[in-house]
């Protein structure tokens, strides 16, 4: 189950911190737009057992990942989730995550992610609270998208 919470919360939630390039003039145009698709790959992960051994309330988990768009990279994003409910076959986190996209601002995310055992994970979405820069205004959701042997997407819908 440790290891299902920490595949779960590696590709769930995103932040990401400055860096001095910028996006190339390709993926950058997409990043225009209020509805647009990046690539995660993670960066580093550490899950932090408190109290009984396993996965329990309290437990959390922080991460950082690189984000891509058409195969250039963006950006960076990092994260925190808190096990908020621990039980046989299931568990829930709530998440808080950034998403960084160079030369174009950040992206604030929230949002509780439920597990069920033997259920295919679905399409968890968090909430797009806010942002900087181009994404003063944001608000939306941000989908992770999951396909067996696939790199972890997460598609930003904004309004």
């Amino acid at each position: 189950m440790r290891q299902r919470i920490a595949r779960a919360l590696a590709v769930v939630v995103v932040v990401a911190s400055a860096s001095a390039f910028t996006a190339t003039p390709a993926a950058a145009h997409d990043l225009d737009t209020d509805r647009f698709q990046v690539t995660l790959r993670g960066d580093g992960e550490h899950y932090e057992d408190q109290g009984r051994k396993g996965p329990s309330l309290g437990d959390y988990f922080v991460f950082r990942e690189k984000v891509f768009h058409r195969g250039n990279r963006v950006g960076r994003d990092n994260g925190r989730c808190d096990v908020t409910r621990a039980g046989p076959g299931r568990f829930a986190l709530h998440c808080t995550a950034t998403v960084l996209l160079r030369g174009r601002g950040q992206i604030a995310l929230q949002g509780l992610v439920a597990f069920r055992r033997g259920e295919r994970g679905g399409s968890p979405s968090l909430a797009i609270t806010g942002g900087t820069g181009d994404y003063s205004h944001a608000s939306g959701t941000a989908t992770l998208v999951e396909r067996r042997g696939m790199p972890a997407r997460l598609r930003i819908d904004m309004r």
